[in-house]
This record gives structure tokens, C-alpha cells and sequence, in this order.
């Protein structure tokens, strides 16, 4: 049996307490192949997604047919409108499984409004859905600080800034692949591994699969990095 109390939008609720609910719910669990959609924004369904196992990306596909990840979710990752990303009437926004997920697909207006008796389990799941929100109103911040960089050089080394200060460490490991990398910073794949191979043989980074590493001591008062605070 699934251990709702496990997952960030029931934290802090007794497992009891959130089997009750997703009875009361009555949230229909779905599953999904590598590559299938699992949730397509402005699509008129009035849902919130949890992702039980998987993982899978928020996909945006532009009037041109360019294409831009959004956003990576792992287990326990929420999904939804009621969350962020409603769409443009010109662009596609989708939720696409990169391996096999399983999805629970939560009726929004369960999680918006309060039931008769005002339980404390209730309040916890808006509580938690507010801490959500804000979480990912700070990633998408992050994601625009790198975006707002000029150059590819830029772009690596203000992600790199961002991820290192995570770990209070100058030595981290990416939380997707290179390729996703490429994603994440808008670029071509290629252009970005040339520039990898630049800050490599500058002595400035070491890059080993998804393992980085600053060299230097004081990598954060290099010039060629954007104005993201280490904080």
C-alpha cells in the first residue's frame, strides 16, 4: 500500500488520517510507458497530479515547435494549473513520463476548499500546498537567473553557482543528466559540451558524468559569472 504520508503534499498528516482522504478523494491511480503524456496543460481537467514512482518533465512546445523543459519531476512531485505553468493558447505545456510513473490524479476543488468539519489533516494539506507553490515560484526563479545569462559560458557557470550553494560545497552532483543540462540551460547539446571542455582544459572545473567540481578556491569572484547571490 502506498505510504501517502511519505509524500510533500500530505506531510505531516498521520498515514490514517491520509488513507481517509484519499478515500474521500476518490483519486484515480494511473500508469504510464516512457514517453506517454500523463498531463496536458489548459486541457480542461481541474486536477492536481502527484507523481507516486517515475520520473517525468514538464514540457513546453512553442508555435514554432521548439521545445523547452520547464521543469523535472521526481517522486512525490506535484503537477497541476491550481500549481504553475497554465498555458499560453499558443504553446503546448505537457507533463511527459521519462520512465514508467505512476500518477494520482486528485480533484482540485477537494484540495481547495475546506471540508465541513475544518480538520487540522486539511489545513496541513493547504499548508503544504502553499510551501509547494513557493518552492517552485523559487525554482522558476532560479531558472530565469540562468535564462538571463548572455552566453552559454554564462549560463553553466551561474548553474553551477546555484547547485554548489545548495551543497555548501565547491564539489556537487548534477540532479539530471547532461543532456537534461543542455535542456535546462536552453542550449544545443553540443555547444554546451565544447564550453564543458573549455572550463576543463582552463583549469577552472572538473566535470566527471554528472560529478563537478570547482578548482579553484574562490570560484565566485570570477568576472565571467552572472550576479546570482551565493546565499
Amino acid at each position: 500500500m502506498q505510504e501517502f504520508s511519505k509524500l510533500p503534499l500530505f506531510s505531516g498528516n498521520p498515514e490514517t488520517e491520509c488513507q481517509r482522504m484519499m478515500e474521500c478523494f476518490r483519486a484515480p491511480l494511473k500508469s504510464f510507458r516512457p514517453g506517454e503524456t500523463a498531463y496536458t496543460y489548459g486541457g480542461g481537467g481541474e486536477t492536481v497530479g502527484i507523481l507516486l514512482t517515475g520520473t517525468a518533465a514538464v514540457v513546453k512546445i512553442d508555435a514554432g515547435g521548439g521545445r523547452t523543459v520547464l521543469e523535472r519531476l521526481s517522486e512525490g512531485g506535484v503537477f497541476g494549473e491550481l500549481i504553475a505553468f497554465a498555458s499560453l493558447p499558443c504553446d503546448s505545456v505537457s507533463v511527459v513520463c521519462e520512465t514508467a510513473c505512476e500518477v494520482l490524479l486528485l480533484p482540485q476543488e477537494k484540495l481547495t476548499s475546506t471540508c465541513g468539519k475544518a480538520c487540522d489533516c486539511h489545513r496541513i494539506l493547504i499548508e503544504n500546498m502553499l510551501s509547494l507553490i513557493s518552492r517552485k515560484a523559487f525554482a522558476l526563479s532560479e531558472r530565469v537567473e540562468v535564462l538571463s545569462c548572455r552566453t552559454i559560458r554564462e549560463k553553466l557557470l551561474c548553474c553551477f553557482r546555484i547547485f554548489a550553494a545548495k551543497e555548501h560545497s565547491l564539489s556537487f552532483t548534477l540532479p539530471f543528466s547532461l543532456s537534461a543540462l543542455a535542456d535546462y540551460i536552453c542550449s544545443d547539446r553540443s555547444a554546451m559540451m565544447r564550453e564543458l571542455k573549455r572550463l576543463r582544459e582552463e583549469g577552472f572545473l572538473e566535470v566527471s558524468g554528472r560529478n563537478v567540481r570547482f578548482l579553484s578556491e574562490h570560484p565566485f569572484e570570477k568576472a565571467d559569472l552572472c550576479a546570482a547571490s551565493l546565499v
